[in-house]
């Protein structure tokens, strides 16, 4: 008497799905090395190089968009930026000052340096533009210019912070940092 659990169930390699039988057949034939080549030729191979593929492609897309200087920043996210160069710049141009009050410079002399020093390290904002097609280097460099803020800073710096700390000059240099190119970006 046949047994219920078996109706339906063909036995042998007819049973299994036609994938499987077919690589049952491939290992019965010519075993299991032969197998596992064909498998790698056939199944593996094409899937790596179709990810190669698709990863070369994302590499060569993003090396195109960064060469033609194509970034697009949404506004919020370029303020943000703004708001991380017055952070670390403020530390930069605090250490400037705190090294050339040894040496009694001008205030004049203070201000060209602390100017080329934040128009220079604009450059880790090149490639990057607003939405509206403005780069954010340029406009960073022309707010700089324009607010006067290198002047205002040295000549604070050459008449209240000759025996300040760091921590105090880089704090009023974010500070001034700040409202400057804050107040640029109001003015337009």
């Amino acid at each position: 008497m046949p047994n219920h659990d078996d109706q339906g169930q063909k036995p042998g390699i007819a049973g299994l799905p036609k994938s499987w039988s077919v690589a049952v057949q491939l290992v019965g034939t010519f075993g299991l090395a032969v197998f596992l080549v064909l498998y790698y030729v056939l199944i593996m191979q094409p899937r790596e190089a179709e990810r190669y593929e698709e990863l070369r492609q994302t590499v060569m897309s993003l090396s195109e968009i960064i060469v033609s200087e194509q970034s697009l920043v949404p506004s919020k996210e370029a303020e943000q930026l703004e708001g991380l160069y017055i952070l670390a710049m403020s530390h930069e141009v605090g250490a400037l000052i705190t090294e050339a009050l040894q040496r009694e410079p001008t205030a004049s002399q203070l201000a060209q340096q602390i100017e080329v020093l934040l128009i220079f390290e604009t450059r880790w904002l090149q490639g990057l533009r607003r939405k509206d097609e403005r780069v954010l280097s340029e406009m960073l460099t022309h707010k700089i210019r324009n607010s006067g803020v290198s002047e205002q800073i040295a000549q604070r710096a050459v008449t209240e912070w000759n025996e300040a700390s760091l921590e105090l000059v880089t704090s009023e240099c974010r500070d001034a940092l700040n409202f400057a190119i804050k107040r640029q970006a109001m003015a337009k």
